[in-house]
Order: structure tokens, then C-alpha cells, then sequence
């Protein structure tokens, strides 16, 4: 597998807001989608189920963590403004959810559950929280919730809550994948203790400009030693690689992380990633930071992670009847031939309506030609009778991967609704096959190769680092985002240099740096191939019908 695929899915999503996709089936779709560049088997990379999650801090969103946005004063806030829920609402409103009038008391706490709301994939219990105080915080989570039925061992359910204005009430929807797939059941839903964490900030004693790779860093906390991986500079962004011990099970929920300090104001990352590691004991993590050209004399380091200051006591347990049979028999349906998006990360072959929401399901990257330029799209626009939806990536066991589209209304017959779809923001990842450059690794000194890729000039560097080649690239131009992988022949036969995990918001700079581990321990005739890149191609953009 190769970066250029990663970012295949991965560079949208560090763009998205909540509702996030499943993480963890967003990793086969990568390792699927890997096949059409037919790297799978020679990068001989796996990534274990449990690192899959560890994608950018938008994973503390769905692994239980919501880490709250600031309310508008005076704003009340409604179901249909978390986290992008509108379609709830819409089904509701147009009776295919069940409404509930259920309280429960415990330990001064009140739970009321308002009604269930579910399409084919997804279920959602909308409830309201009265607590006789709530602190100031960064995130909140129930400590269990748990749906079951009929006795069997429950499903564990998400929960999405914000505070309304500032109020002791909270707002909010217990989610998980649909369960109302047998007609009328009864389900009992379990709720314990309500826990509040606020950010605990630890100013270091450690200089920015004396860390280099390799330090180890005192966290002074219970995370330890951290491992510094690289550091990079380029034009005003400085990108940090690092490693946190994972002392506890899922510690990255709790979301360590290194800040910077500049004087007395904290500078959090404008990008960040969590990384696959090959170590379960680790967290391998990646900050960019927005830093004044020159000097790092003035910055200093920080550590950070969630820390829990207060639980409310209390054991929530209710029993409710529920029917999705009005939503299922309610959906449409429409098979969908999009010649213009076949190449494309975008190549929707159904479309789905269902009362919570529109999908438009994508095909299988599978199959294609394994040097065919691939076509990503950041942003995808649903425009439906006037009015203008903005789209973003999901997935589902049954189903697949699809974009979503939240239905601001409801059509008793969609057949004939007019939709089309409007692509842009498009960026190409290409492979070159026929640019192969002989190179004199004889000497010490460094060589360079220039060549134009996508129309933009890069710079190949190469040079040697006792038995291993390294090859550095970079281009001076920012619509170039890198070359992800590149290839090496070395007496005819092609290999590839060893994986280094590049995050979909890049490091910082389209620099990259390729090591191929004992290339050079014996003689032979070496040949430099670019291999994958990436360039972006604003002017890129398709509109189409997709009903009517």
C-alpha cells in the first residue's frame, strides 16, 4: 500500500466534521483500493484492527468523546444541529420515527428519551439530560450505554450531546447501527454515570529549537517519556512527529498531544494525525503547527491530554417499543451509470433516499487500470429543488462506502425530485511508468534529478547513508502535494523504499524523503523512477444530473 492510496479517503476526512465514518472499515477500503496500484503485497505493510481508529482526532467523536463546540448564547440548541443530524429531524417531523415520553431519575439527574428515529443503516435515540449542575468542560461522555434486546448481550451506542445555551440541560442522540430490522421489538436501553473531562496542560521545561529526532522528552505525567520521530521546518509550518506510550487501553481517546507555548499563549496544531504504529504499546501522532519564519527561540513545548474532574453517580435503565417497518417500505432507489466520475473517488453507482438522509453510493476501486490518473474530489454538493446540501463520506457494513447527504425535507415521491450533483476541489494522483533516471551513487556527494510532474517542477535528491539510498523530493510549487512513493531498479529488478506513513494533510510541505534500507550494500546499476504523485487540479470540476 502506498500514501498516494491513503489519501485516496483519508485527506477528506480530516476536512469533515462530525457524523464521522466508521475508521475502522475506512482502512479496508484503503487496502482495497491499494490493489489497483498493485503495491498491496511488495509494501509489505499490514495495519492491525485496533491502530485502524487512529486516524485524526475526529476519531475522539465516535469512540466516545465529543469535544464540544462553544454555543452561541441565547441559541437553543435542537437535534437537527448535532453533528450535522438534520435528516433526523425531517423524519421525525414527517412521522417515521416513534416518539417517546420516558423519564428517569437517578441521584438528582433526569433523563428524558424523546423518540427513536431509524433508516436502514442507522438508529438514533433522541434524549434530553437535566443535571442539577454542569461544570465547565471540554468533553463529556456516558462511562457505559448500552442498547438491548430481547435479553441478548447489547450493542454499545455513540453518544452525540451539547449543552443547550447555558442552561443544565443537554441535548442529545444515543446512535448505533439500525437494530429495527424485525417489525415492533421491545428494546431496554442502560446508561451509567455521566463523566466531565476538561484538557490538563503541562508546560515543559524544553526548548523548541534544541528538539531534535531521536530526544526523548518527560512528559511529567503519567504518559512518561515521549519519543520525538522527525521534526521538519518549511515555510512558516513546523511539523512534529512523536511517540506517546499507550499506558492505558485506548489512551489515544484521551487525546495526548505535544502544544506549543510562545510566551504565555498555547498554540495548538493546525493539523493533526494519529498514525499506524507497529507497536500496540505506542501512539505514533503528527502535529503541524503554524510557526514565524526563522527562529524557534521564542517556542517552547507543552503536553496536553483529557482529564476526568468530575462524574456524576447515576444508572439510567429504560424500556421502550420501537418500529422502523414505515422508514424501510418509505426509501427510494435509483441505479445510477456516471460515465464522467468512473475514474474518480466519486464513481456513485446508486442513489438512496431514506428518511434520515440521501446517499450516494460509491463503486468499488477495485478493478481498474493500475496506471489509470485517479480523480479525488474534497467537496461534494447536493443541489435538490433550490436548495444546496453539502455531502460527506460515511460507510456501512451492509452497503459499503457512499457520500451523505442530510434531506432538509421529505418528498412523498421522489422520482421525479430534480438532484444534481456538483464536484470540485479535485486533486489527481498519477503514477509515472516511463521516467526512469540512472543514478551515480559511486561518491558521497549528493545528485539531484529535475522533472516536471503534472506540470510542476520537483527536484529529486539522492544520496547515500552508509548502505542505504535516500531519496528526497520536493517541488517549490504548493498545488504539488508530494510524491508519495517512489521506485527504484536496481540491476533491472524494481523495488520500493520502506513505508513512512504520510497523514492526508501531508507534513506540512510536499517534501518527502524515501530510505531504501541496504539498497546499496552491494554494487549494481541503479535507476530512479518518481513512482506515485500528487497534484492538485483546481480548475477541475464536473456537474451532473443525477435525478430527474
Amino acid at each position: 500500500m502506498n500514501n498516494s492510496v491513503e489519501q485516496t479517503i483519508l485527506k477528506r476526512v480530516e476536512a469533515d466534521n462530525p457524523p464521522m465514518p466508521d475508521f475502522e472499515a475506512m482502512w479496508k477500503r484503503i487496502e482495497a483500493s491499494s490493489q489497483h496500484h498493485e503495491l498491496q503485497s511488495k509494501s509489505n505493510i499490514t495495519y492491525r484492527s485496533r491502530y485502524r481508529k487512529r486516524i485524526t482526532l475526529a476519531a475522539v467523536a465516535i469512540s466516545s468523546f465529543l469535544i464540544m463546540v462553544p454555543v452561541v448564547a441565547g441559541m437553543s440548541i435542537g437535534w437537527q444541529d448535532l453533528a450535522g443530524r438534520l435528516g433526523i429531524t425531517t423524519a421525525m417531523k414527517n412521522g417515521f420515527g416513534n416518539p417517546l415520553d420516558i423519564s428517569i431519575q437517578s441521584e438528582g439527574t433526569t433523563l428524558s428519551l424523546k423518540g427513536v428515529v431509524a433508516d436502514d443503516e442507522r438508529m438514533d435515540i433522541l434524549f434530553m439530560m437535566d443535571v442539577p449542575e454542569i461544570p465547565n468542560y471540554d468533553a463529556v461522555q456516558f462511562e457505559s450505554k448500552v442498547l438491548s434486546e430481547g435479553g441478548i448481550v447489547g450493542v454499545q451506542l455513540v453518544e452525540i450531546m451539547d449543552r443547550v445555551s447555558s442552561s443544565n440541560r443537554f441535548v442529545g442522540l444515543l446512535e448505533s447501527k439500525n437494530v429495527l430490522n424485525k417489525g415492533k421489538e421491545t428494546y431496554d436501553l442502560s446508561l451509567h454515570n455521566l463523566q466531565f473531562f476538561k484538557y490538563k496542560q503541562i508546560p515543559l521545561q524544553v526548548e523548541l529549537s534544541d528538539v531534535k529526532a531521536g530526544d526523548k522528552v518527560d512528559s511529567t505525567s503519567i504518559y512518561g517519556q515521549i519519543r520525538i520521530v522527525s521534526v521538519e521546518l518549511d515555510k512558516g509550518k513546523l511539523t512534529l512527529r512523536y511517540e506517546i506510550p499507550s499506558i492505558i487501553p485506548d489512551a489515544y481517546r484521551k487525546e495526548p498531544k505535544l502544544q506549543l507555548l510562545k510566551g504565555e499563549q498555547t498554540l495548538s496544531a493546525s493539523y493533526t494525525a494519529i498514525l499506524p504504529s507497529d507497536n500496540p504499546e505506542l501512539i505514533l501522532r503528527q502535529d503541524t503547527f503554524p510557526v514565524s519564519e526563522g527562529s524557534l527561540d521564542n517556542y517552547r513545548l507543552q503536553f496536553s491530554y483529557l482529564d476526568m474532574f468530575k462524574q456524576i453517580e447515576g444508572n439510567w435503565q429504560a424500556s421502550f417499543e420501537a418500529d422502523g417497518k414505515k422508514a424501510r417500505e418509505a426509501m427510494y432507489r435509483k441505479q445510477l451509470e456516471l460515465p464522467e466520475l468512473v475514474h474518480s473517488d466519486m464513481n456513485a453507482i446508486e442513489l438512496v433516499v431514506t428518511p434520515m438522509e440521501i446517499r450516494l453510493m460509491l463503486g468499488d476501486l477495485t478493478g481498474s487500470e493500475p496506471n489509470q490518473p485517479w480523480v479525488h474530489y474534497d467537496k461534494q454538493t447536493l443541489f435538490i429543488d433550490g436548495q444546496t446540501i453539502e455531502g460527506q463520506l460515511g460507510q456501512s457494513e451492509k452497503s459499503g462506502w457512499y457520500v451523505r447527504f442530510q434531506a432538509p425535507v421529505w418528498y412523498q415521491d421522489w422520482s421525479d425530485v430534480p438532484m444534481e450533483l456538483h464536484l470540485s476541489e479535485a486533486w489527481i494522483s498519477t503514477r509515472s511508468t516511463d521516467l526512469w533516471f540512472t543514478l551515480d551513487v559511486q561518491g558521497e556527494k549528493k545528485g539531484t534529478v529535475g522533472v516536471d510532474l503534472g506540470g510542476y517542477p520537483v527536484t529529486l535528491t539522492y544520496y547515500k547513508e552508509g548502505t542505504d539510498l535516500i531519496i528526497e523530493s520536493y517541488s517549490e510549487n504548493d498545488k504539488f502535494m508530494g510524491i508519495s512513493q517512489t521506485a527504484v531498479k536496481k540491476d533491472g529488478i524494481v523495488t520500493y523504499p520502506e513505508m513512512n506513513n504520510t497523514p492526508p494533510g501531508g507534513n506540512g510541505s510536499n517534501k518527502r524523503v524515501d530510505r531504501y534500507p541496504n539498497l546499496l550494500a552491494t554494487e549494481g546499476d541503479i535507476q530512479l523512477s518518481p513512482g506515485f504523485y500528487n497534484y492538485m487540479d483546481p480548475e477541475r470540476k464536473v456537474e451532473v444530473m443525477i435525478n430527474k
